[in-house]
């Protein structure tokens, strides 16, 4: 027979042992690279405000880099629509930007869904210069994803 005072012993230290253990994986799989893993060259991409000091410079280092530049002129909604916005559903993707403060705002917000986040941003002078980065292991839970998007079509 167990008595009250045993069994309270007996599930604080199951509880902590618990949460330890959950604490320590939840840890290791935050510092796994999978988690922070870059995509691969060919789909990476630059955006860039045409109407952005320093654009051109920007340009011509993501071109020399290999990397496709998109230009756009104030407004990136069309860029969302056309490539940005498929290219996140469709996989793990860096997204270099060069354009205004608020427009990387609404890029970074419109793109956490798929699994996006910033992970470089620096500022100077009224432009603004970041990196997104996506991992499908981020993608928030009603996301499209292509997979299911061409099946119901079929």
């Amino acid at each position: 027979m167990v008595d009250r005072r045993s069994f309270i012993t007996s599930a604080v230290a199951f509880a902590t042992a618990v949460a330890v253990g959950n604490e320590t994986e939840a840890r290791s799989k935050a510092s796994t690279p999978a988690d922070t893993v870059l995509a691969p060259a060919e789909s990476a991409l630059a955006i860039v405000d045409c109407d952005a000091s320093g654009c051109e410079a920007f340009a011509a280092a993501a071109r020399s880099r290999g990397v496709r530049v998109l230009e756009f002129s104030a407004d990136v909604a069309t860029l969302w629509m056309r490539e940005l916005e498929p290219r996140l559903r469709s996989g793990a993707v860096v997204i270099e930007g060069h354009t205004s403060a608020a427009t990387q705002f609404c890029l970074e917000f419109l793109a956490r869904d798929y699994g996006a986040r910033l992970v470089h941003r620096a500022e100077a002078a009224a432009a603004v210069t970041w990196t997104l980065s996506s991992s499908p292991a981020r993608r928030a839970a009603l996301a499209p994803i292509e997979s299911r998007r061409s099946q119901s079509h079929a």
